[in-house]
């Protein structure tokens, strides 16, 4: 079995790891990012990403041609059966619609451009914490020897980032617990191409409220070349894909969406979110290991994205392993991540302190509420 040696190890290649490396790596750090898949490879998505997150592109050297022109300022806000509306104003752009396949593609090249090693389609089978070092093995088909046979190798490593999503059972090797949410998060999305007709028009996005008279909610983008819905239902996860089908016939009948997916929609596999978990969890630091992105529940309870999120607390995580690498007491500065998130991204993390039924019909009458669902649905604000 062969042994190759890094400073850190990350686990993962999702945006959440994938910025890390990036950033590591370009301090000159020898990172090695493990991913299960093979890029390009397809990924639940909602299919947008938080404006805010376009200086910490810029600081990854990330140049993603697709972003041209996906920025988006068109937001309409309606009512569970889309008869109200209202349109929140914003200072500026809002977030862009994206391609989740060919931007994590991007983020991946970026990475490697900035000196990571990306092992793709080589799984993390086991991880051993030692008292100087973390060992991962990965076992990577073996093209040679047959379908079944596999190789094997060890990563071993300073410092490990654990980047893997959701429910990775590694995360519970090292220690991390993570507590269901007495409300969780169902997610269920479709989306399908649209046929040119013409000029391209610009990227719109829409959010329908209160589809359970409470907190959740639909969320559909339109971008010249295709249209994504979303249904993200509290609680019971049982109405969650019905609700997807008949929103979907909804919004291609009221024009929110160009085209009717509801076809597809009934055979949507739900995905459990992990919105706001990171709130819930005792501590984010194992013994040399730092658990980020989804795996670490770093998502928005009020819109449920994750990107944004996950690539922020990557940053604060890089900067964190690297100061770690330099000291003789790594794991003391290891520790320093929880409060460091905690102050930069808890707020961002949190769902509006109110009972969104008490604010529907305010939302749509007054223009003031509006601007402030806007804001506490795409930039984390209190309503």
């Amino acid at each position: 079995m062969t042994d190759e040696r890094y400073d850190v190890a990350i686990i993962g290649a999702g945006p959440a790891g994938t910025t890390a490396g990036n950033l590591l790596a370009r301090k000159g750090r020898r990172v090695a990012i493990i991913e299960r898949e093979k890029f390009p490879r397809a990924v639940p998505c909602a299919g947008w990403l938080n404006i805010r997150a376009k200086a910490l592109l810029d600081e990854l050297s990330f140049r993603f041609k697709p972003l041209d022109g996906a920025a988006f300022t068109d937001v309409t806000l309606y009512n569970a059966d889309c008869t109200k509306s209202a349109r929140p104003t914003f200072d500026g752009q809002v977030g862009y619609i994206i391609d989740r396949a060919a931007f994590d593609n991007a983020l991946a090249e970026a990475a490697v451009a900035g000196g990571a090693t990306l092992l793709q389609g080589a799984d993390a089978v086991d991880l051993r914490l030692n008292e100087t070092e973390v060992v991962v093995t990965i076992r990577t088909p073996s093209a040679s020897a047959g379908p079944t046979l596999a190789n094997e190798k060890r990563i071993t490593s300073r410092l490990l980032i654990m980047a893997a999503g959701r429910g990775s059972p590694l995360a519970v090797r090292l220690g991390f617990v993570q507590r269901s949410a007495e409300s969780p998060i169902w997610s269920a999305q479709i989306e399908g191409p649209i046929k040119s007709r013409g000029k391209s028009a610009a990227p719109r996005v829409a959010v329908i409220l209160g589809l359970d008279g409470g907190g959740s909610f639909g969320f559909c983008c339109v971008s010249p070349a295709r249209a994504s819905l979303s249904v993200n239902w509290f609680g019971d996860p049982a109405p969650a894909v019905p609700a997807l089908v008949r929103l979907c016939k909804l919004a291609a009948e009221r024009g929110i969406m160009p085209i009717d997916l509801s076809g597809k929609a009934a055979a949507v596999k739900l995905i459990r979110s992990p919105a706001a978990a990171a709130l819930d969890m005792d501590s984010h630091v194992a013994k040399h290991a730092l658990l980020v992105g989804d795996a670490g529940g770093f998502v928005s309870a009020a819109s449920n994205e994750g990107i944004y999120p996950a690539m922020w607390s990557a940053k604060i995580a890089a900067a964190v392993i690297d100061r770690a690498l330099q000291s003789p007491y790594s794991q003391d500065e290891l520790m320093s991540f929880d409060s460091a998130w905690r102050m930069e991204i808890a707020d961002h993390l949190r769902s509006p302190h109110t009972d969104i039924r008490f604010l529907l019909p305010l939302i749509f009458s007054n223009q003031a509420m509006a601007d402030r669902m806007g804001a506490a649905f795409f930039f984390g604000e209190n309503i």
